[in-house]
């Protein structure tokens, strides 16, 4: 198994008084196992994948080789440490309507001596995080959001992982000026409305040895 990467070995800044957060919310929540994973971006995609699959990240190199006659999933092969890895592409499987962008970089997956390495291609990874076990769901009652029950029908989603983060209102979503006394322009009234709100969603977790497998991920550079 890969080992327990701190968030730091990972190159994710931490916040401090975030850190705090979630270390008071941690010390609250100790009779409960926490699950560790990753979320990352790909396109307008946020998915997630446990910490024990991956054993490093790292850019994406320059030297990345196409290879002929490999399956779509793989974008080419590259040498990381002394090894031949594979590199996927994540969107044969979890189609993108929009640009891709950020900062790329690769998930590198733990693998047994037998198997070639493998690495997939990301966006941008955005945070390491524990959550509760009980916010991992292999299934969603008819009450949950449709869209989540969905989530759970393709084949390469193991779980949703519930999680609830902070996000800036938009001001456009704020009321006119003829309904917000004491206003006198948009712009002050954009500041004096919006505010912080928590977003509850439900984060895909893929399954990594069903995605190796369907990649055929052994390929040669030679």
């Amino acid at each position: 198994m890969a080992p327990d990467l701190p968030e730091k070995l990972l190159g994710i800044d931490i916040d401090p008084v975030e850190d705090q957060r979630r270390r008071s919310q941690s010390d609250s929540d100790e009779s409960e196992a926490h699950v560790r994973v990753v979320l990352f971006g790909v396109g307008e995609h946020r998915l997630a994948v446990p910490v024990d699959d991956v054993i490093s990240i790292t850019d994406v190199p320059d030297d990345l080789t196409w290879v002929p006659r490999t399956p779509d999933a793989i974008d080419g092969v590259t040498d990381l440490r002394g090894e031949v890895t594979a590199v996927l592409d994540p969107t044969g499987y979890f189609p993108v309507a929009e640009d891709r962008t950020g900062r790329e970089q690769l998930l590198v997956f733990d693998s047994s001596d037998d198997e070639q390495s493998a690495a997939l291609r990301v966006d941008d990874v955005l945070t390491v995080e524990a959550v509760p076990e009980s916010n991992v769901l292999e299934s969603v009652d008819d009450a949950d959001d449709p869209l989540s029950g969905e989530a759970l029908e393709h084949p390469l989603v193991t779980a949703l992982v519930e999680r609830t983060r902070q996000t800036r209102r938009s001001p456009d979503a704020v009321p006119s000026t003829a309904t917000v006394s004491g206003a006198i322009d948009g712009s002050e009234l954009a500041d004096e409305v919006a505010e912080d709100v928590q977003v509850v969603e439900f984060v895909p977790l893929v399954d990594i040895d069903g995605m190796l497998a369907a990649s055929s991920h052994r390929v040669s550079s030679r």
